[in-house]
């Protein structure tokens, strides 16, 4: 079966309870007052659908919490008889059991539960409350509450929300004062302030919002037709206001008819904080039907007197503590001229009621000062006399109050009344009080005198039952060597004994040594008031001398309590502390590090305790590796001997701070050296010229004269450049201590030779860091390498163009050499480099046949066997290609 909510004009107003029921259970309760002459009952839902937000991020904590209906009845009437059907309201419950979990709804912020829904009465008078079908000033009401988390401080927080006075279906008439009691109920004894604030609307004209459920505020107010607002909520002379108790009041304007909406936010305070809040909407109906009536009339006078006071006339009464019960009250007489009416049938009903004026109580009236009758119909004219009782103890100290007694009757729509207001004092009952025989008690001792006694008695000579209490200035009696053993189980009497043990080494006397006691006795008189006796005992205890402890060290002058001290890095820092006392007491030296831990720096202090003396040494090796200049460079080293083991525990100390301040450590700079590994190769202030094809071979060596500690070098190629990149040389960075080296190889290919250009410089600088801490230095040097490339020869050469192969050994092959030596030759091609390269030899005879081919530059070819004759070569290189001839001849 579905459920569809519909949208009409229902609303009267509403709100939320949340009661704690036990553990983490709640009873949520939403109360809806529904117009049933304006109210369609299609929209009188079944249940509702509430949502639980935290309040500080509007973060969903229960999605949907589906209330059901538990419960509906009838608004009622103060007076009944004065109901023509004008306003019929019905209340709606509806409610559900919540678990509020502590691990969920911990947030200090607190939380909020919010329903949406549309819409109220369309005839509302004092704001815009359309048919969200003909306009778009719509009007729904939010009903909304906030409550604070169920922990806090990791303790449970009990709270139960505000139970609001139920609201009465009356009508109020232009002219006529209007009121109404809101106030509410609170289970925890929470301090309720209530506040007249603007409706709250909904967030869309729709029945229910979409999706069902309510969304996270802020909600926006209802709109204020012109000449309303919060503080005009109906022209009303005055205009509505709410007490600080939750009493409404509002007389209508002689023209305001019509149907008014207004707001009262109910704010909860524990110990002045506000933890919670409810909001309640409603609606007051003014119609012009209240006939014309006149208020009674109330005057009194005390019993026995034969005068009664005039109307309005404040009455002052007196009653001795002689008088019985029966004889201390007052008459009063109460009078309607609405009795002698005919439109009120010659008759006109009373009631009177009393409430406190200038004291608090329990409850809003009096009711245990009402005589058993206290209602009464006035016919043609008669009176009504009603005798009012006081007790024989008073309600407030000194006998003095004063009460109204209220005089009601049936006017419509509300009741109209006169006030009689009354002063009385009430003589208490005659009352002995307590008194002390024991005199007050000055007390001054030295330590360890003997335990001192003082009996105590006090004595009440109506044989009153007596109370004792104990008063003490921010001390424990158990804690300083006291006790006070007090007996006042015999009726009129108190008995005790106070004693003292000033033992200092038992009991602890450094926080105080004077002390004030007061012992009040009371009676338990008739009526509770307070006339008691105090006992004072003013005490104070002398302690013995104790001589201060001193420190001192090696590295201070004279009473000098502060010292000074710069270190570097690297540096050892040793002195003693010592501290002696004169009394010989128990003493312990210690070093507190002032915002740093001193075993993290690496100070060492073993610290010493002894009686009498004490010293301890201090060692401090400043390393790089514990210290962080960057972060702190100061650092307060803070010497106590502390003397707290003396007889009477008294904390004496003596201290000396010691200051050291941190420089970077010092530094000897390192050295770089290169030289070349190719014999072949000359490095002259730093310049090295190499031709292709002949490799770079540098040895970098570093040096570094610290010894304490050795620095850790590192040898690395900072920076390698050319107009060309350089690439594939290999170098390795080095690290190590007192001498390191490296080395660095180069063989550059044709690559590095680029648009015609056969001639490159390069630049490799090479750097020593020698790694030191705060105080680092380095060395570079840089390598200037120029790389050639080979000479080609091309236009010099001449082959050679004849070869005899007759077997004598001369001149018996054909090759590209010439004779340099017996035995050595030397070879005449043009030398290979990036311009061309030998490609190999071919020798052909006259007809075009090959007979020879070698690709080696050191060919040799013996044509022995040949025919004689010419033979043509060809000789190729990468770029070009010579041609010649050979002649064999035999």
């Amino acid at each position: 079966m579905a459920c569809f909510s519909a949208r009409a004009s229902h609303i009267v107003g509403g709100e939320f309870e949340l009661i704690y029921i036990s553990g983490n259970t709640y009873r949520l309760n939403m109360i809806l007052y529904f117009d049933e002459l304006n109210g369609n009952p299609g929209a009188r839902d079944q249940f509702v659908d509430a949502r639980i937000f935290r309040k500080r991020d509007n973060f969903i904590m229960i999605n949907a919490i589906r209330l059901f209906m538990t419960s509906i009845e009838n608004v009622p009437y103060t007076q009944p008889e004065c109901s023509s059907g004008e306003i019929v309201t019905t209340k709606i419950i509806y409610g559900i059991n919540l678990n509020l979990s502590p691990a969920e709804f911990n947030d200090p912020d607190g939380y909020y539960i919010a329903w949406e829904r549309c819409c109220r009465n369309y005839s509302i008078t004092n704001i815009y409350s359309e048919d969200p079908m003909l306009g778009s000033r719509y009007a729904g009401q939010t009903f909304y509450l906030e409550f604070p988390p169920v922990v806090k401080n990791g303790e449970p927080f009990v709270n139960s929300s505000p139970r609001l006075f139920p609201p009465l279906n009356d009508y109020a008439c232009p002219g006529k004062n209007y009121y109404v009691d809101f106030a509410g109920t609170d289970d925890d004894g929470d301090s309720l302030v209530y506040s007249i604030v603007t409706p709250l609307n909904t967030k869309s004209p729709d029945a229910i919002p979409p999706g069902g459920l309510p969304r996270p505020g802020p909600y926006p107010d209802v709109n204020w037709r012109p000449g309303f607002g919060v503080n005009n909520i109906i022209n009303g002379q005055p205009d509505l206001k709410i007490s600080d108790d939750g009493f409404l009041t509002v007389t209508p304007p002689a023209f305001g008819l019509g149907l008014y909406v207004f707001a009262v936010k109910c704010e909860e305070f524990r110990d002045g904080v506000k933890i919670g809040e409810v909001r309640r909407d409603f609606q007051m109906f003014v119609v012009d039907k209240c006939p014309v009536a006149e208020p009674p009339q109330i005057v009194g006078r005390k019993k026995g007197a034969v005068v009664f006071s005039q109307p309005n006339q404040t009455l002052s009464v007196s009653f001795p503590n002689s008088l019985s019960d029966a004889d201390r009250c007052v008459e009063v007489q109460v009078s309607d001229p609405d009795s002698q009416k005919a439109d009120d049938n010659f008759q006109e009903k009373v009631n009177i009621r009393v409430f406190p004026m200038n004291f608090r109580h329990t409850s809003r009236y009096l009711t245990e000062l009402l005589p058993t009758v206290n209602r009464a119909t006035l016919i043609n004219g008669s009176v009504a006399d009603f005798t009012i009782c006081f007790p024989e103890c008073s309600y407030v100290p000194g006998g003095n109050y004063q009460v109204g007694i209220i005089a009601y009757d049936d006017a419509c729509s509300l009741p109209l009344s006169d006030t009689l207001v009354i002063n009385v004092f009430v003589q208490p009952p005659v009352n002995s009080k307590p008194q002390f025989v024991t005199a007050n008690q000055i007390i001054h001792i030295n330590e360890g005198d003997p335990l001192i006694s003082v009996p105590i008695q006090a004595n009440d000579a109506d044989g009153d039952q007596l109370d004792v209490f104990v008063l003490v200035d921010g001390f424990d009696i158990g804690n300083v060597g006291m006790t006070l053993n007090l007996n006042p189980t015999q009726p009129g009497q108190l008995t005790g004994l106070f004693t003292w043990d000033s033992r200092c080494d038992v009991y602890d006397f450094t926080q105080k040594t004077q002390f004030n006691i007061k012992v009040i006795v009371d009676d338990r008189d008739k009526c509770a008031i307070v006339s008691g006796d105090t006992l004072h005992f003013n005490l104070s205890i002398q302690l013995p001398g104790n001589a201060d402890p001193v420190i001192g060290s090696d590295i201070q002058q004279a009473n000098e309590k502060r010292v000074e001290i710069t270190r570097k890095i690297y540096q050892p820092l040793g002195f003693n502390v010592f501290g002696s006392d004169a009394d010989q007491d128990f003493l312990v030296l210690t070093l507190n590090g002032k915002q740093f831990n001193r075993e993290s720096v690496g100070i060492i202090f073993p610290g010493d305790e002894d009686y009498g003396e004490v010293s301890s040494p201090v060692d401090w090796y400043l390393n790089c590796d514990k210290i962080n200049l960057n972060a702190k460079s100061t650092y307060e080293l803070e010497f106590i001997v502390v003397d707290n083991a003396n007889k009477c525990r008294f904390y004496k100390a003596d201290t000396l701070t010691v200051v050291v301040h941190v420089e970077p450590p010092d530094n000897l700079a390192p050295e770089i050296f290169v030289e070349s590994l190719n014999p072949d190769q000359l490095l002259e202030s730093g310049a090295l010229t190499v031709v292709r094809g002949s490799e770079v071979r540098l040895k970098i060596q570093g040096t570094d004269a610290d010894v304490s500690p050795q620095d850790v070098m590192r040898i690395s190629l900072s920076r390698a450049s050319g107009a060309i990149p350089p690439a594939d040389y290999s170098f390795s960075s080095v690290e190590g201590t007192g001498e390191i080296e490296t080395t660095f190889t180069w063989n550059p290919d044709c690559s590095i030779f680029r648009n015609g250009i056969f001639e490159n410089d390069y630049e490799f600088e090479f750097k020593v860091d020698d790694g030191r801490c705060y105080s680092g230095e380095q060395a570079s040097t840089t390598v200037y390498i120029k790389i050639l490339d080979e000479e080609g020869d091309h236009q010099d050469f001449l082959p050679p163009n004849i070869v005899t192969p007759d077997g004598d050994d001369v001149n018996d092959f054909f090759a590209m050499i010439k004779w340099v030596a017996p035995g050595q030759y030397e070879s005449i091609l043009p030398k290979d480099n990036c311009i061309g390269s030998y490609v190999n030899i071919r020798i052909y005879d006259r007809w075009g046949k090959q007979v020879f081919e070698s690709s080696d530059r050191d060919f040799k070819w013996y044509p022995k066997g040949l025919a004689s004759g010419v033979y043509f070569y060809h000789l190729t290189y990468t770029h070009r290609q010579y041609k010649g001839t050979v002649s064999v001849k035999y």
